[in-house]
Formats: structure tokens, sequence, C-alpha cells
């Protein structure tokens, strides 16, 4: 997979937004994938729902958005998804997350 190819992925531009607008909007969805690995790194071992990850690192972001983060960085291999459950914002319950194993800390280049 090239890197362009890989970018893009981190944002799916379902209302075909173009220009200045769509890359702001790929940036910012990359950002936030990277604020969720960064919090998983600093808490290596520890489990997180996507309404957790709202209530503590990003408050301001729609929690599909988060789910959205979270669902490519298990497919790219830097989360994994737990058995375990716990009741989210909404009264449902929702699977959570952990930093991949052997995927370093948030300093040591890899990624």
């Amino acid at each position: 997979m090239d890197m362009q190819l890989k970018m893009t992925n981190s944002y799916f531009n379902t209302n075909k937004e173009t220009g200045a607008t769509l890359a702001a909007s790929k940036k910012k969805a990359k950002s936030q994938e990277d604020i969720i690995l960064a919090y998983a790194r600093k808490n290596p071992g520890w489990i997180f729902s996507p309404s957790m990850v709202q209530n503590v690192v990003l408050s301001n972001a729609p929690l599909t958005s988060i789910r959205r983060a979270i669902t490519n960085l298990t497919k790219r291999g830097k989360l994994e998804k737990t058995n375990m459950q716990v009741m989210g914002i909404y009264g449902k319950k929702e699977y959570c997350w952990t930093l991949k194993t052997g995927q370093g800390s948030l300093f040591d280049g890899t990624d």
C-alpha cells in the first residue's frame, strides 16, 4: 500500500468535498487517529471504549469520528479490539480496545 492511499484512508469523503475543505477534513481525521494512538501508547495495557476516548481526549469530536479513527487504527494493526464491553454514553454496550502488543512507546519512532 503506498503512502498516498494510506493517508486518504483516514477520511472517507462521502459528502464529496473538494479543494481546501477536503484537505482540512483529511488532516483533521488523521489528527484524531494520532491523538487516539498517542493516548493508547501513553497508557499501555489500558482498555478504552469510543465513549471513554471522547470523555478523556477528544471531547469536541463526534462519537462517529472517534469510532472511525479507532476502526482505522485497528485495521492498521495499531489497536486491537477486546471482548470486553462497557456501557456507552447512549445506554448501549460498546466494545473496548487496547494498544496492540508490540507497538512500542510514543517516542520510539514506530508507526
